[in-house]
């Protein structure tokens, strides 16, 4: 016979208000995003639009918003599968070779050390080596510098250190080479692994603000981000803008937690969250 599970009453209340508590923000600057700009500021403030309007919306996509859609969307994705391949390869190689390379235990700990330094701090040398290699005003001076994911590193050396070495030597018996063992048996084992670090990597730099404000300087090749910090002007900040713009820019990040929300609790359970 199956045991229902018994839940507390209060427990339920108590985790439906910090759910509201932290949605209602998110639900407020939609409503927001389809007022005009005099009711933004009225007092008393209204949760609902008195003039349900598209208005701020359309404004945004006038002035090219979809661009810079463009240019996050390509960002986002090219980072994430250099990411992939990077990590997966680093991470198979401290892994599978650690007792036959007694250097490797050091080089795993010099990347974990790594998380320690501020990403501010690495700003100035990234930027140099970004100049360096004629990158600056580049899309891919954006994305080349952050691919390297000592959280994608760690990830996939812990879990290819959790497997049975016996799989590598059984195929090395058979005649398959390294790269066919990786891509073709460790590879697919791990897919848990490379979920995680996919969600991961698309939103670490769908949000990314710092880095492509430092590196890129013409208008066409900005992101959403800074697309969205150019409405701050002079003369004054364009609000329906901003948030028209800030609403736009967290549906996908939005859906991607909806649809995947268990992979990513349980990436945060066995990871930390720095890039």
């Amino acid at each position: 016979m199956i045991k229902k599970k018994k839940y507390s009453m209060p427990l339920f209340v108590l985790a439906f208000l910090i759910t509201l508590l932290v949605i209602f923000p998110i639900i407020w600057l939609f409503m927001s995003s389809f007022k005009g700009e005099g009711e933004l500021f009225a007092y008393p403030l209204h949760f609902f639009p008195q003039q349900f309007s598209i208005a701020n919306y359309e404004k945004v996509l006038r002035k090219g918003f979809m661009q810079y859609v463009q240019n996050s969307f390509f960002i986002a994705v090219m980072s994430t599968v250099i990411t992939l391949a990077i990590c997966g390869m680093a991470g198979y190689a401290l892994a599978v070779y650690r007792k036959d390379f007694k250097w490797s235990q050091y080089i795993f700990l010099y990347f974990i050390v790594g998380t320690l330094v501020p990403g501010e701090v690495q700003m100035i040398p990234k930027f140099d080596i970004i100049l360096a290699t004629h990158l600056y005003n580049n899309i891919w001076g954006v994305i080349l510098p952050v691919v390297a994911s000592t959280t994608g590193i760690f990830l996939y050396r812990q879990f290819f250190v959790s497997m049975p070495m016996d799989i590598v030597e059984a195929a090395r018996i058979d005649g398959a080479g390294e790269i066919y063992i990786f891509t073709r048996i460790m590879l697919p084992l791990a897919k848990t692994s490379t979920l995680i670090l996919t969600i991961f990597s698309f939103m670490w730099r769908w949000n990314d603000y710092i880095l492509p404000m430092v590196v890129l300087n013409k208008q066409k090749n900005y992101t959403i981000q800074i697309a969205i910090r150019n409405y701050i002007g002079n003369n004054g900040v364009d609000w329906p803008s901003i948030i028209a713009g800030s609403c736009m820019s967290i549906i996908p990040v939005l859906l991607v937690f909806m649809v995947l929300q268990k992979y990513i609790i349980g990436g945060i359970a066995t990871s930390g969250m720095k890039n």
